[in-house]
């Protein structure tokens, strides 16, 4: 069917057939912002379902590989000394390479750490005695050591942050600063313990490089 725009020019039309001729204008442009709107919502799915499905291949695929790698390189590590005659010595890291000295796997089992509730005490003393002694004098300085001793994305106050705070008390020659961090640091206990593999070749340059599979390194 045409339309009055085909059969008139717009001088020629009646006050109601510009009407007319406008409101199937809308029509025509409602119509195809939901065929747009509908396409839009479609590819959208397919997207996300396609994403969601390949990274939880990926990730199943990542923890086989990462399971098979640690399994077998710590039944190698034991027949390494077996072979030997040897009985295997426990070690919290090994280092497994290729003939030709090409390609090595490591493999780490490291401990975790977390802080007991009595170092709220110690923590909160040291963030007292910054800001006595240098929130005035060094500004710059005191927001650095402020920000070391603020709740990781856990909601947690991180160990780890016990040598940075130590490192930087040693360099001001901090004796009251560094006796509070010892107390801190006698509020640790072992949370966990974690192994990780890791994969290196070297380069052309003779250097090691890491094989990461982590997004921010591709």
């Amino acid at each position: 069917m045409e339309t009055l725009e085909k059969q008139k020019s717009a001088a020629e039309m009646s006050s109601q057939e510009l009407e007319q001729l406008l409101q199937q204008r809308r029509e025509k442009e409602k119509a195809e912002q939901e065929k747009e709107k509908k396409q839009y919502e479609k590819d959208k799915q397919d997207f996300v379902q396609h994403s969601g499905s390949k990274f939880k291949q990926l990730h199943n695929e990542m923890k086989e590989l990462k399971d098979y790698t640690i399994a077998e390189a710590n039944k190698l590590y034991e027949r390494m000394y077996k072979v030997e005659g040897k009985e295997p010595k426990e070690t919290k890291s090994f280092t497994l390479k290729n003939n030709d000295d090409t390609v090595k796997v490591t493999v780490d089992r490291q401990e975790r750490f977390e802080f007991t509730e009595e170092a709220i005490v110690h923590i909160d003393s040291i963030k007292e005695l910054f800001k006595e002694k240098y929130a005035n004098r060094n500004k710059k300085l005191y927001g650095y050591l402020d920000e070391l001793l603020i709740k990781g994305k856990t909601g947690e106050y991180d160990p780890k942050l016990i040598v940075k705070i130590r490192r930087k008390a040693i360099q001001l020659d901090d004796e009251e600063m560094l006796d509070l961090i010892n107390k801190l640091s006698g509020c640790q206990r072992m949370r966990d313990t974690a192994l990780y593999c890791r994969l290196y070749i070297r380069s052309d340059k003779g250097k090691w490089e890491d094989v990461s599979l982590q997004f921010s390194s591709l």
